[in-house]
Order: C-alpha cells, then sequence, then structure tokens
C-alpha cells in the first residue's frame, strides 16, 4: 500500500468513529477532524521506523509480535482512568496514535508481502 492510501484509510476510520462517539453524546466539536488529520499523520510511523526501501522492509516494527504489543498498550491506554484534563488529552492523543499505527499494519497485512511474525 502506498502512503496516500494508508493516510486515507486511517483518516476516514478514526474520523467516522468520532463522529460516531459524538453523536452518542449530542456533542458537535471538531475533534474528529483533529483526530482524522492526527490519524493520517501516525498512520504513517512504521514506515518512518522501517523506510520503505525495498519490498522487503517489514522487519520488527512491522510484525504480528510488535502489533500484539501495540495492541496490549492500546488495552491498558483505554483502561487509565484519568483524572485531569492534561491525562485525557495524553490518553487520546496515545489512543489515537496506536490505533493509526495498528490500521497502518492491518493494510499492510493485506498485501502479497503481508507481515512477518517477528520480524
Amino acid at each position: 500500500m502506498n502512503r496516500a492510501t494508508h493516510q486515507l484509510v486511517a483518516g476516514a476510520a478514526v474520523g467516522i468513529y468520532l463522529v460516531k462517539r459524538e453523536s452518542a453524546t449530542g456533542a458537535t466539536t471538531i475533534k474528529p477532524l483533529l483526530g482524522s488529520a492526527a490519524a493520517a499523520f501516525f498512520t504513517n510511523l512504521p514506515d518512518v521506523l522501517e523506510p520503505a526501501t525495498s519490498p522487503n522492509h517489514r522487519a520488527m516494527f512491522h510484525s504480528f509480535a510488535f502489533a500484539a504489543l501495540l495492541g496490549t498498550c492500546l488495552y491498558q491506554l483505554n483502561q487509565w482512568q484519568t483524572e485531569t484534563e492534561l491525562e485525557s488529552l495524553l490518553k487520546g492523543a496515545g489512543m489515537l496514535a496506536l490505533s493509526a499505527y495498528l490500521i497502518h499494519l492491518a493494510l499492510d497485512f493485506t498485501t502479497a508481502k503481508s507481515l512477518p511474525l517477528i520480524g
């Protein structure tokens, strides 16, 4: 997958999720737009860590093992009971970044090269 595809899918997925979450509360804010833009940015982190210099560039940061670690981190972050606005902001940013990274890995999984188990 190319960079634009990763950005489009991550931005759309996070944006739709945030719009749905806001509609459940009746709130209307700029958060879905900001979250969508941030997801489009963060989804490219795997290729920053392991640049796509060849079709075989996928190693540790593009692996099932790393995805499992990130999924565990995402779960733990979701369990965090924040007490301040700053903590809430950090929790949201962390969840957004981890989700965007995992979306990138999910898209790479669907390609012919897929993902290595460990890297």
